[in-house]
């Protein structure tokens, strides 16, 4: 009889080293691919310069923000841009509830 191993948890992330993870390299790839794909309708000279900034665009979507670290900068822009503008929510401050349970 097989034995299989069931893992324990199946949610984290796939890491390729210490920077990158999985999810990570393969969106790269695809917005270079999706960058090679729209480098017809780019001018000539500038093609380099193009695929450049899409490179640089795609390292800054994949960072963690520092306020947010479960998600990545492309999650977070999303939230901040999908979110009610005239919506809003009290902030709790953790300071000033131990200075009024004093």
């Amino acid at each position: 009889m097989t034995n299989y191993r069931i893992p324990k948890e199946v949610t984290s992330e796939l890491k390729i080293n210490k920077a990158i993870y999985l999810f990570d390299l393969f969106f790269i790839m695809g917005l270079l691919l999706g960058a090679m794909v729209l480098g017809n309708l780019v001018i000539t000279s500038l093609k380099h310069f193009f695929y450049v900034f899409v490179g640089i665009v795609g390292l800054v979507f994949i960072l963690r923000p520092y306020t947010n670290p479960q998600k990545r900068m492309y999650q977070a822009l999303l939230i901040a841009a999908s979110r009610k503008k005239e919506t809003y929510c009290a902030i709790d401050d953790p300071t000033n509830e131990r200075n009024e349970n004093q």
